[in-house]
């Protein structure tokens, strides 16, 4: 089922849209939510490595 012009193909897309629409799903649903609670999670998660890293690499010097 290649299409062989852009209509064509325009035409196979509208229908699978209304076989999923006629079945029941939404073939674009609305955006989601932004969560920022995960970039504050990797930002913290980053620093905590960077910091063990650099703490890791100035030991190195201390003698005790």
């Amino acid at each position: 089922m290649a299409a062989q012009s852009v209509e064509e193909h325009l035409a196979e897309l509208a229908e699978l849209v209304n076989e999923a629409e006629r079945l029941g799903f939404d073939p674009w649903p609305p955006d989601k939510q932004e969560r920022p609670w995960a970039r504050w999670a990797l930002a913290s998660f980053m620093i905590v490595l960077m910091l063990s890293a650099v703490s890791k690499v100035l030991f190195r010097f201390v003698k005790l």
